[in-house]
C-alpha cells in the first residue's frame, strides 16, 4: 500500500467528503448502451468515462461508486461489455462503463468495432468531462494502454 494514501485521504475535508459521497449516493439508473457513434445518446451533463483493458474492474468500479451491487454488469469472462453503457442519476452527472481492450472472448470483428467506438468517443464527445484509465498493478502499463493513452492526449478530456 501507498505510504501517501492515508495521508490523502486526511487532506479532504468532512464537507468535501460528503459532497463526494453525495454525488454518488443518488438513485443511479441503466440509461442508454451505444454500440456505434450513431447510437450515442443525447449529450447531457457531465459524462465521466471509465476505460482499460478487459476484467481490469471498470463495471465493479462503478458499482462500487454508486453503492449498487449490479447496476453495471460484471463477468469473470472478458469481453462481456461490447456497447458503451451510459448510467444516469438526478445530478446530471453521467459515468460510461466503456467495453475493455485488449483479450476478450469474442469474434475479432467484433473486438475491432468496439475498440473503433471507444477512440471516436473518446475524441468526439464534447460533454465528457473525465476518463479514468484503470490499469490493473499486477501487469502495468501494456501496449494497448498506450495506444488508449495517446488517444487521450489529442482528446479534450482529462
Amino acid at each position: 500500500m501507498n505510504d501517501e494514501a492515508p495521508a490523502l485521504a486526511s487532506s479532504f475535508t468532512r464537507a468535501e467528503t460528503e459532497a463526494g459521497r453525495k454525488l454518488f449516493a443518488g438513485d443511479w439508473q441503466f440509461a442508454w448502451a451505444a454500440g456505434s457513434i450513431e447510437a450515442l445518446p443525447p449529450m447531457r451533463g457531465v459524462e465521466v468515462a471509465f476505460a482499460g483493458r478487459s476484467n481490469v474492474g471498470k463495471s465493479s468500479l462503478i458499482n462500487a461508486l454508486t453503492g449498487r451491487r449490479a447496476l453495471a454488469r460484471t463477468s469473470h469472462t472478458p469481453g462481456r461489455t461490447q456497447e458503451l453503457i451510459f448510467f444516469t442519476a438526478p445530478s446530471k452527472l453521467t459515468l460510461v462503463d466503456m467495453p475493455g481492450y485488449g483479450y476478450a472472448a469474442a469474434a475479432k470483428t467484433k473486438i475491432k468495432a468496439w475498440t473503433t467506438l471507444i477512440h471516436a468517443f473518446l475524441m468526439g464527445r464534447a460533454n465528457l468531462a473525465r476518463v479514468y484509465l484503470l490499469i490493473d498493478a499486477r501487469h502495468g502499463l501494456k501496449p494497448v494502454d498506450d495506444t488508449v493513452l495517446e488517444t487521450l492526449d489529442k482528446a479534450a478530456v482529462n
